[in-house]
């Protein structure tokens, strides 16, 4: 018995055109730095950041009313984000401030620390590299947010 022939002709030609189109526009936008997503022309990984950088960082108050940096490495695994969060705290709504404050208490606690509140500062930054390696010095610090404060528990 003989097997049924079977034809290998690939992808048809619709396909290869779209394809082709596909490719020619990326290569366009990439080319040209359009920014017409998904045509893009990958700014956001090509272009050398300043010497300064700002950021929303969380500070949890002790109950001997003393700051200490939330060091999300020694929270559970879920809290390492929490710094994409707090960036969109301007957007935010009250609530969804409120929320996100509260989460970091909890994991705070969790982890056997005494919260009394979160606050939330802008700070700016200097940016030095040094041996391959980030190294900063504050430049500006500003309170914008206190939240997640502790009821008398």
């Amino acid at each position: 018995m003989s097997e049924p022939s079977q034809s290998v002709d690939g992808p048809s030609r619709r396909v290869k055109v779209t394809v082709l189109v596909a490719l020619a526009l990326l290569l366009v936008a990439g080319t040209a730095t359009i920014e017409a997503w998904p045509f893009t022309g990958w700014r956001l990984y090509s272009n050398t950041k300043g010497p300064t950088a700002g950021s929303f960082i969380a500070y949890r108050i002790g109950p001997e009313n003393g700051e200490h940096l939330v060091d999300y490495h020694d929270l559970p695994y879920a809290y390492q984000r929490t710094p994409y969060v707090l960036n969109k705290f301007p957007s935010s709504t009250a609530r969804e401030r409120e929320a996100a404050c509260d989460g970091i208490a909890y994991g705070e606690r969790e982890v056997g620390r005494p919260v009394i509140a979160i606050r939330i500062y802008w700070e700016v930054r200097r940016v030095v590299p040094v041996d391959g390696e980030r190294h900063t010095k504050l430049l500006e610090r500003e309170l914008r947010y206190t939240c997640a404060r502790a009821s008398s528990t």
